[in-house]
Order: C-alpha cells, then structure tokens, then sequence
C-alpha cells in the first residue's frame, strides 16, 4: 500500500483541455448580456460557451426544457452557483483567467431563502410556467 491513491482527475494526456465553469453569484438574476469576446481572445482559450450555444432538443418537453435550463442558465440565474458559462483551455490557469475575462450584466431580482417565505403568494417566482397558485397555508 502506497497511501497514494489513483483517480481519473490524477491522470494528465498530451493535449488534454482544462474546463471551468463560470457561475451566477445571485440566487436569482435575470441576465441581460454575457460578453465572452475578451476571454475568447486570450492565447490558450479553445472554446467558450454560454445557453446561447446550446440547441433547444426539447421538441417541446416541459420536463426536457427544465434540465436544460438547469444544465446553463438561460435568461435567469436560478440559484446561487447556476452556471452561465463554461470555457476550456490548454491549462487550468488560463482557464481561470478566461472567466475573469466574461463579463455578464445581472439583473438582480427579490429571492427568498426560506421554505416557508418561499410558499407565500408574495414569494418571488423563478419559472413563470410554473402554477404554484394555492400553495400557500
């Protein structure tokens, strides 16, 4: 026994890109423009992508739109830490100085914390498609 343990994060390839994720500090913001021209400029950076870059394969399934939705913010943050954007680069330090470069204009919007705040009919709502009217005791 070595102590040294093995993971596939342990291994590096020739060519190999560094993902990293940019992600929303709002628990709830609708985003008004994401800017990733600076960082898709930066030497190293090989793709950087937004909700904008991702089709819409729901073929109209509520439920499909939802994970997707989840997967990248697409016009609201939902929660603290929702992804809006995600780069790949030739190493992990420029990948880190490629989401110091993406620039997103947030508009920060009422959010509530507690289960209880959050069933009241004066509750912020996240998903307009959502009928959550009568939840309220």
């Amino acid at each position: 026994v070595t102590g040294r343990a093995r993971y596939g994060a342990d291994f590096n390839m020739a060519g190999q890109l560094v993902g990293r994720v940019l992600r929303s500090p709002h628990a709830h913001a609708t985003i008004r423009k994401i800017d990733t021209s600076k960082a898709e400029k930066l030497n190293g950076v090989k793709a950087v992508i937004t909700a904008a870059d991702l089709p819409d394969l729901t073929d109209g399934d509520a439920a499909m739109y939802d994970i997707l939705d989840n997967c990248m913010a697409r016009k609201k943050a939902l929660y603290d830490g929702h992804a809006v954007a995600a780069v790949a680069a030739v190493d992990a330090r420029t990948a880190r100085q490629a989401l110091k470069l993406i620039e997103v204009d947030y508009e920060v919007l009422p959010h509530v914390t507690d289960v209880d705040e959050a069933m009241k009919h004066s509750a912020p709502v996240l998903d307009d498609t959502i009928f959550t009217e009568g939840l309220e005791q």
